[in-house]
């Protein structure tokens, strides 16, 4: 059972949706999540959230996904790629836009976004698995794909993942993305479904649903 809480500008929505209860986000966002809730694959620990945030300035997004351990514990196994995956509501219709692929009845979104921890190796980058050559360092970065209406696979609208956002030196994996990306306004409202990429292929997967009023 996935926990959370909520800054102080923050309350509970009670929602007559495909989900029981929906959280109410003016500006920002802090959710938590328990640890020990990932996959191993091969062996290789699975990265654990533990909190995620969110919080707008007028002119762009700044999330937040905070591991149970430093970046490093998972990435020097040679797991780089996706963190959590973000899908965006931004007409706040259900009846419009794409079906998120895991889990059952969470419809309506136009934009995925995936947060992703990144390798640095001495010879490139590797942004999914690992490729070779030794290890220099960790970033994060981000790629943004866009549904079809009741489609389940949404399409990539850039050609590669993004441009590095920030180092990760501890347990923190943080990007910038702009409101244009996601066809996002000052003042707007969406909603935003959060899946943790290396938990379960369910809707145990997720957070709980944000109503998110956009600053």
């Amino acid at each position: 059972m996935r926990r959370w809480f909520m800054a102080s500008a923050l309350s509970v929505l009670i929602a007559g949706s495909a989900f029981s209860q929906v959280l109410l986000g003016k500006h920002q966002i802090e959710l938590e999540d328990p640890a020990g809730d990932v996959r191993d694959e091969d062996g290789k620990p699975g990265k654990d959230v533990v909190k995620v945030s969110i919080t707008s300035d007028g002119e762009k997004l700044r999330v937040v996904a905070e591991l149970k351990e430093k970046a490093s514990f998972y990435l020097m196994n040679q797991m780089a790629g996706p963190v959590i995956e973000m899908h965006f509501n931004t007409d706040n219709n259900e009846r419009t836009g794409g079906i998120a692929f895991w889990g059952q009845k969470k419809t309506g979104y136009e934009y995925q976004v995936n947060l992703v921890a990144c390798i640095r190796y001495t010879n490139g980058m590797a942004c999914l698995g690992a490729i070779e050559g030794k290890i220099e360092g960790f970033c994060s970065s981000y790629s943004i794909y866009q549904y079809e209406q009741d489609k389940k696979m949404p399409k990539s609208i850039n050609d590669a993942i993004h441009s590095t956002q920030k180092d990760i030196t501890g347990n923190q994996v943080e990007i910038s993305l702009p409101y244009s990306l996601i066809g996002i306004k000052p003042g707007g409202r969406m909603r935003i479904a959060i899946r943790e990429c290396d938990s379960s292929f369910d809707d145990q997967s997720y957070f709980p649903p944000v109503f998110f009023m956009i600053k």
